[in-house]
């Protein structure tokens, strides 16, 4: 029972907490809201109406984005043109070529770091770097760093250097790190042994505004390497580290653009790295619109697997890269599996599961994610649903998984549950 003077403290107290201001916010932007939310299809949607509304600022994203979401024919095929008739295929009389994995694993016993790049938008290059994954593990290598990692930023924010096998893999640990590939090549990685590090430039060591893009460029080459000996090298001398980049990241001379990371990482650290590309040599979806050195190289050795080529010792890259890197990869052209890549179908650690897939009116996103991590994890695999779709193949390595469905009202609650055994060895 209230006596008169505890009702009145009461009062005065409910009064007060009604006169107490709102804590400021910061409103999210759509990606950022969709992000925090775990959510691909509605940002992927909102990315595809900016470009056919004709926004030319979306469509560098658009193409990347969409690999996450595994639309190849977005990601690959949005930006692919013929040939101009004025590009020559290279000669490549008396070329040699040789297994990709089998020429790195011989070159790295050279150095103690290795430089693989990527092309934003092409997933298949994440898969094949969780095979460099497993082949430099016997060298002794046991350090994956990557400029997709998030880098410190200006508050508290999830590191990647804490990540273990075992834990979740979070859509905060990066940007690129949302496609499920390169999710689960770094799965693979943290089952292997490796440890993590972002070396990527911070919020701190940006150019000043009104910088030039020359300038800009070397403040985030110099940072990258800077981060990369005080986060890696520096503390661990004897570390053995797979770097993993973007583009021209890889390049170990200056070009017209300015010096790489990888030829300051050179110079800093007194290290020669191995440097590898693929970012310009994979394969057009119609084999019309390959670049001409790709297909040259297809025509040349129509490879079954992944292949370094060289001619009088000289590597045959693409005219961007040559005399860049120590290594250019070009990859086959695979046929599709059921429906999804056949260079994902092609890896022997994985498995194609075929699902029903509940019915479902507009787009929809099927996901398979692995039950140890819940809801929280990147999914494992992931592609977007044809129309009236019953029944689809995920490719999976193995671990129990539950599946739902992500349309654009939402995602759906978890349907199915299952559990994927390791193939059977001839």
């Amino acid at each position: 029972m209230l006596t008169r003077r505890g009702f009145g403290l009461t009062t005065a107290a409910a009064g007060l907490a009604n006169t107490v201001p709102a804590w400021a916010q910061i409103p999210l932007t759509s990606e950022q809201r969709l992000h925090l939310e775990g959510r691909y299809l509605p940002y992927y949607l909102e990315l595809r109406s900016k470009v056919e509304a004709g926004d030319a600022n979306a469509r560098g994203g658009f193409t990347q984005y969409a690999a996450f979401l595994g639309d190849e024919q977005t990601a690959v095929g949005l930006d692919e043109r013929s040939p101009r008739a004025s590009d020559e295929r290279p000669t490549l009389e008396g070329a040699e070529s040789r297994n990709a994995i089998e020429a790195i694993v011989d070159a790295a016993r050279q150095t103690q770091v290795v430089i693989l790049n990527e092309a934003h938008n092409v997933s298949a290059h994440r898969a094949f770097a969780a095979r460099v994954v497993r082949a430099l593990r016997p060298l002794g290598f046991d350090w994956f760093a990557a400029e997709a990692f998030t880098p410190p930023q200006d508050g508290p924010a999830p590191s990647v250097s804490l990540y273990r096998d075992g834990m979740a893999f979070t859509r905060d640990f990066g940007w690129y790190t949302q496609d499920p590939v390169f999710a689960e090549t770094i799965r693979e990685a943290a089952r292997l042994g490796y440890r993590f590090r972002d070396y990527e430039f911070n919020w701190m060591q940006r150019a000043p505004d009104g910088s030039d893009a020359e300038a800009q460029i070397a403040m985030r080459e110099q940072a990258q390497a800077d981060n990369l000996m005080a986060n890696v090298l520096a503390p661990n001398p004897d570390a053995k580290v797979l770097v993993y980049v973007g583009y021209d990241h890889a390049m170990e001379k200056p070009n017209r653009f300015g010096t790489w990371f990888a030829a300051r990482l050179k110079a800093a650290s007194g290290i020669d790295p191995l440097t590898i590309e693929q970012a310009y040599n994979w394969p057009a979806l119609d084999p019309a619109n390959d670049e001409p050195h790709v297909a040259a190289v297809l025509e040349r050795f129509n490879p079954q697997d992944s292949i370094v080529v060289s001619r009088g010792g000289v590597t045959v890259a693409s005219r961007h890269f040559t005399g860049q890197t120590d290594l250019s990869v070009f990859h086959p052209r695979r046929a599709d599996v059921s429906g999804r890549p056949g260079w994902l179908a092609a890896d022997p650690l994985r498995r194609a599961i075929q699902v029903t897939v509940p019915t479902f009116e507009g787009p929809a996103l099927l996901q398979a994610m692995r039950s140890s991590e819940g809801p929280a994890g990147v999914p494992a695999d992931q592609f977007l649903l044809q129309p009236g779709q019953a029944t689809a193949t995920l490719i999976l390595h193995p671990g129990s998984y539950f599946l739902r469905l992500e349309r654009a009202e939402g995602i759906d609650a978890a349907y199915g549950s299952i559990t994927v055994e390791e193939a059977l060895k001839p």
